[in-house]
């Protein structure tokens, strides 16, 4: 017969064996004593194991349980000394009747207890005692509460708020939130007045390509057709291969708060066959910007030019008819931005860049300039051709 292994005498010591299996291990121990004894062998090296499980005998066990009582002792003999002095002194207080003091055998809550009962019944005038619902000491606490201000007496919680710190807390978050928000909110404005300014650098570069391409001369409006208003710098730009990002003339400034801005192309622009798909196109091909007019000279419209002029306006955010002098409403109708002829871009306040307005000509009519420097910015849809006749050009 062959002797069980030390792995089926260990699995039957520690109960891991089925019925079977125990079954048939204990009749190979009946027939084969010298196993029975490494049985016992595997039992004894396992003794100390049952010590573990032996209530009493885990290490430190004794110890902790001496430390907790001694700790709810001291508790529990803190509490009635305050109970009991706050009920003494209750006893003894000049406006409470004398009933006799508490008793001197008065080892127990319980006792103190019944005592306050009897005083209790000894008062005619005098609301009952608060101590004796509790046994924690508040006896004491409608005196505590004669000297706490009458908005305070809700709560003896420390941390609690009253009325009083609560509006002193809306107060600071009022002024906190005055300072805070014209902070974010500028912040904001002048990081999209940066972002459009970012867009104009890069059309300027689209324009002084152009120009070099085109005998230093910037895009010229023609005097007649469907590509016949200010605008059509985008689609020229755009078919010239300068302008591949129709975002570049969208302008920051006006945030989500308009459509996006889509510039189509010349031969979209010519195909228009109908009035309102030609307006929709001269409103919308110049984005969110306004194109220079030029100048006349001799009754005829003279395109701008790259001459390096420091003072030439070439484009700006777009005007608008509800601000004074057409200002921009792209910047909050603070001003605009402005891409020179020398492709410098800056930022101008008000509708006049020094003594020479932006959007109308020396002779307050919106039509070609009446000389080089007589910057006039129109928006998308106007064409310079309509207002080719000194002092009779027509308002916007």
């Amino acid at each position: 017969m062959n002797h069980p292994s030390q792995e089926d005498l260990l699995g039957y010591v520690l109960g891991a064996l089925d019925a079977q299996e125990q079954r048939e291990l204990q009749q190979q121990l009946d027939q084969l004593p010298d196993s029975e004894e490494q049985l016992l062998a595997i039992k004894a090296s396992l003794s100390p194991l049952d010590l573990l499980d032996t209530p009493g005998h885990r290490p430190g066990l004794a110890r902790r349980t001496c430390e907790l009582v001694a700790n709810y002792d001291a508790i529990e003999a803190a509490e009635r000394l305050r109970f009991l002095d706050d009920c003494e002194a209750f006893a003894n207080s000049p406006s409470r009747p004398s009933v006799g003091s508490i008793p001197s055998d008065s080892n127990s809550i319980a006792d103190i207890l019944v005592w306050a009962d009897d005083a209790d019944t000894a008062m005619t005038d005098e609301r009952p005692i608060q101590a004796a619902s509790t046994a924690a000491g508040s006896a004491s606490s409608d005196q505590t509460s004669k000297l706490i201000p009458s908005d305070r007496r809700f709560s003896l919680n420390p941390t609690s708020w009253s009325m009083m710190d609560m509006w002193i807390g809306v107060a600071c978050l009022a002024i906190l939130a005055g300072i805070l928000f014209p902070v974010v909110s500028w912040g904001r404005y002048q990081s999209r007045l940066m972002a459009c300014q970012d867009n104009l650098r890069q059309v300027g570069n689209a324009f002084m390509l152009y120009s070099s391409n085109n005998d230093n001369q910037f895009v010229a409006i023609p005097a007649d057709g469907n590509l016949s208003a200010s605008g059509c710098y985008g689609p020229i730009l755009k078919d010239a291969g300068l302008l591949n990002d129709d975002s570049l003339l969208a302008c920051a400034g006006l945030g989500s708060s308009v459509a996006p801005v889509f510039i189509p192309t010349c031969q979209q622009v010519l195909a228009a066959a109908t009035r309102t798909e030609i307006n929709h196109y001269h409103q919308t091909m110049g984005g969110h910007y306004g194109y220079s007019m030029g100048h006349c000279e001799d009754s005829q419209y003279v395109a701008p030019r790259n001459g390096g002029q420091t003072f030439v306006v070439l484009l700006a955010d777009r005007p608008s008819t509800e601000q004074p002098g057409r200002t921009s409403l792209n910047h909050r109708g603070v001003g605009q931005n402005c891409l020179f002829a020398d492709g410098r871009v800056g930022f101008v306040k008000g509708h006049a860049y020094g003594n020479d307005a932006l959007f109308e000509n020396d002779y307050g009519v919106v039509a070609p300039g009446s000389s080089e420097f007589d910057n006039v910015i129109a928006p998308s849809h106007l064409s310079p051709t309509l207002g080719i006749q000194m002092n009779t050009a027509p308002n916007e």
